[in-house]
């Protein structure tokens, strides 16, 4: 009987994993909310504040629940988790790859058949413990435990982490990713004069990482991000990314040296244009931002007031800038400081101008 705890246990450490995650990552409810395409009904900032918080509630009242609230534990969590199984197989039908952010900053992957894969076994094993919880319950199952069952649990829990570890390389990448953030990169030639700035190459031989040369820049997908635009629209980073290269400059109307970089902005947009548009980022309000940028800018401005780029992509510090690929790749960056930021766009310059131009290259789509 007492491997029945292995049902509870498992979804207890999953909402407890998940829910922490999401709590160190202010944004990513919100981010996952707007890609996923949540019910406006549901799409409340007291629900997306409230949900990690009952993610770990939930996993600690499955392990706690005596006798005849087991099943009812079991219930909200099995309405949990086909809710999830319901959101990500609708998104697997979308026209752009979206996040899910099940995991928060470790987890910004877009949605395969694998995320539809691994929350049909947790949804399966919320059912099986639904139908376990009427006759046993995890604190009865609990002191029950002899010493050889917890050498049993204790083998089962180290193995579930192995596992989770190895077919979770998006936590891998994610903490490369933060380390990254504080080293300056530039664009490398595949990067940025192949596949990313202009959507395709015309002898689609562009190669992202070129496993021959360790020096090349490591390009990542672009985390599951959403950001508002001039008008208050909610714009996901990987469909902006999904008709032309994108350099993001995040700037603040009150920081100095990001003064240069406002006002470098309109002439860089002109030099890079039509292969690669450049945005200003701010986490400040519309106002304040329209007050220090020029009118022609205000349209591009795009606001991000949920943090999303210092917790998702280790942005935190401004001025600082990366480069999004058309081909959903990030192209370069995060770069940091205003003398970096405009060698960087140097960088871009040049990989542009070495970019094989074909007769059938035309401007990018805006």
């Amino acid at each position: 009987m007492t491997a029945f705890l292995a049902p509870p246990m498992i979804l207890a450490v999953v909402l407890g994993i998940s829910g922490i995650s999401k709590l160190r990552a202010r944004g990513s409810v919100s981010a996952a909310f707007e890609q996923l395409g949540v019910p406006p009904w549901l799409d409340r900032g007291w629900i997306k504040r409230a949900f990690p918080w009952g993610e770990v509630l939930l996993g600690l009242v499955l392990l706690c629940s005596p006798g005849w609230a087991a099943p009812i534990a079991a219930l909200v969590a099995v309405a949990l988790f086909v809710t999830y199984w319901a959101l990500i197989y609708r998104a697997l039908g979308f026209d752009e790859p979206v996040s899910c952010n099940c995991f928060g900053q470790a987890n910004t992957e877009p949605v395969t058949h694998w995320t539809l894969w691994r929350n049909t076994a947790f949804l399966l094993l919320a059912v099986l413990w639904f139908a376990a919880s009427f006759r046993v319950s995890a604190p009865g199952l609990v002191a029950r435990v002899s010493g050889s069952d917890l050498l049993w649990i204790l083998g089962m829990a180290a193995a579930s982490g192995t596992l989770f570890l190895s077919l979770a390389p998006g936590a891998r990448r994610a903490a490369e990713a933060r380390r990254a953030a504080h080293e300056p990169r530039h664009p490398s030639q595949d990067g940025v004069g192949s596949g990313p700035v202009m959507a395709s190459s015309p002898h689609g031989d562009s190669d992202p990482q070129n496993p021959d040369n360790d020096d090349d820049y490591v390009r990542r997908p672009i985390p599951g991000i959403v950001l508002k635009d001039s008008h208050g629209d909610w714009v996901a980073l990987t469909r902006l990314a999904a008709t032309r290269a994108r350099l993001l400059l995040l700037v603040s109307p009150g920081c100095g040296s990001c003064t240069e970089v406002i006002r470098s902005a309109r002439t860089w947009r002109d030099e890079l244009s039509p292969a690669v548009e450049v945005h200003l980022v701010t986490s400040a309000r519309q106002e304040a931002m329209e007050a220090v940028v020029g009118e022609e800018l205000w349209d591009s401005v795009l606001y991000d007031r949920e943090y999303f780029l210092d917790d998702l992509m280790g942005m935190g510090a401004t001025p600082s800038a990366v480069l999004l690929g058309a081909d959903r790749l990030l192209a370069g960056g995060p770069v940091l400081g205003r003398e970096d930021i405009s060698a960087f766009v140097e960088d871009i310059k040049v990989e542009l101008e070495a970019a094989p131009q074909g007769p059938d290259r035309g401007p990018e789509r805006s």
